[in-house]
């Protein structure tokens, strides 16, 4: 009999280890965990499903400097997905009749370049035409809010407004002047009143504040070691410098459909046709994502205050796991380089402008057997193939640049990864 009993606890015991980790709570946990050992994150995490709170936890990578941990109430720079607080801000004047979304660029900037063509809700929307960034944005200690419309005069439009999507933070800025011109109180006072309403103690533009009690300082990696972020990097726009806590991000998640700030029916407007408000953020030192889906009733955000993180990667990586499809826990990566003859470099040479900022221009060429990559003139830096089509700088990282023959073309396009993100670009003839 007591043989028995023990057999039966030892096959309860194994039952309940495999539901276990069929469990997506268990198998969320065992990704971010592998991922914080790799130092490839660091920060908050809150995955829920169906009402239910799937992964609720803090990574902190081991051995790191003290200022690099974070807590629950850490306050992170959340970058763009500070853009889903200033779209709720543009609906909010629309409900407001300070504004409507169809309204022209030119009714609030009227001698801006073809605002007449652009609309408040293309702006939203991404569907504006104008570039991703400023050019030379980076030369400037501070942008004030009026110096950054000034500048946006001089962008070209990448495409008429309206017949394509390029994500545009130009555009955003542009939004934060129409708030600010349209709002009775201005823009800081507007949008922090809205925060108020909705009860978000701890979120709000980080620039010109006093020192924030709890405030996770950012970090880079450089020659493989976590760095501070310098202060400038982080202070270097006047507006859209956001800070916020996860526990504020996710009540503003829930609050934002509530109808209490905000008509339901309008703020509807702040998901896609496809039922879901995506936005990602990345600035030097932080990576943050918001992710809520209306119709699997997912709600996946991360704050983190460290760069080197593959995140297109590991959003992707989430939601395979909430569908029960495959995916890939986190694990060392050790590229090996192959020779290639120089007859097969040369395919490759050549000045390549990213898809998504054509002020980018990535020139491929060829000195003592291998091909060198240089960002837009500056340094250059060596690669090493790992196959015919892919080179890579770092061999602990998936990060690269990959060739593909465009059949139209008779060409090589381009696909470079970095921290996980895929940006194509084209030739230049």
């Amino acid at each position: 009999m007591k043989k028995i009993i023990i057999g039966f606890l030892v096959l309860s015991l194994k039952l309940a280890a495999q539901q276990n980790q069929n469990d997506p709570g268990f198998k969320l946990n065992q990704y971010f965990s592998a991922l914080t050992n790799l130092k490839n994150f660091n920060g908050n995490v809150l995955v829920i499903k169906d009402d239910k709170t799937l992964l609720d936890a803090t990574y902190n990578i081991p051995n790191q400097p003290e200022n690099l941990k974070v807590n629950k109430d850490s306050k992170f720079i959340i970058a763009s997905v500070s853009k889903v607080f200033i779209k709720f801000s543009i609906l909010k004047l629309a409900e407001q009749n300070k504004l409507s979304l169809s309204d022209k660029l030119s009714k609030f900037i009227p001698d801006f370049p073809e605002g007449d063509k652009i609309t408040v809700e293309q702006l939203m929307y991404h569907r504006s035409g104008l570039p991703r960034e400023l050019t030379d944005y980076e030369k400037y200690d501070n942008l004030t809010l009026a110096k950054v419309v000034e500048l946006s005069k001089k962008e070209e439009l990448q495409f008429e407004p309206n017949t394509n999507t390029l994500y545009s933070n130009v555009g955003y800025f542009l939004l934060h002047y129409i708030i600010n011109v349209t709002a009775k109180e201005g823009y800081p006072a507007f949008t922090q009143n809205l925060l108020a309403q909705m009860q978000l103690k701890n979120t709000g533009e980080y620039n010109d504040k006093a020192a924030l009690q709890n405030f996770a300082w950012g970090f880079n990696v450089e020659k493989g070691k976590a760095v501070p972020t310098p202060k400038k990097a982080i202070n270097s726009f006047e507006t859209g410098n956001y800070y916020s806590t996860m526990a504020d991000v996710y009540s503003f998640s829930r609050e934002m459909l509530s109808g209490k700030t905000l008509d339901k029916t309008l703020a509807l407007k702040m998901f896609g046709p496809d039922s879901t408000l995506i936005q990602a953020g990345g600035r030097p030192g932080y990576r943050s994502y918001f992710y809520k889906n209306l119709k699997t009733k997912v709600c996946f955000i991360f704050l983190s205050n460290y760069t080197d993180m593959p995140i297109q990667e590991v959003t992707a990586d989430v939601i395979n796991i909430l569908d029960n499809k495959p995916y890939e826990i986190p694990h060392p990566i050790n590229r090996t380089k192959i020779p290639l003859t120089e007859e097969i470099l040369t395919r490759y040479i050549g000045r390549y402008v990213l898809d998504a900022d054509h002020h980018k221009v990535f020139t491929f060429q060829i000195e003592n057997g291998s091909l060198l990559v240089a960002e837009n003139d500056e340094e250059k830096i060596e690669l090493s193939p790992d196959t015919e089509t892919t080179f890579f700088d770092d061999p602990q990282s998936k990060d690269g640049y990959v060739f593909t023959l465009n059949p139209e073309t008779g060409k090589y396009d381009l696909t470079i990864i970095t921290t996980g993100l895929k940006l194509t670009a084209k030739l230049l003839q």
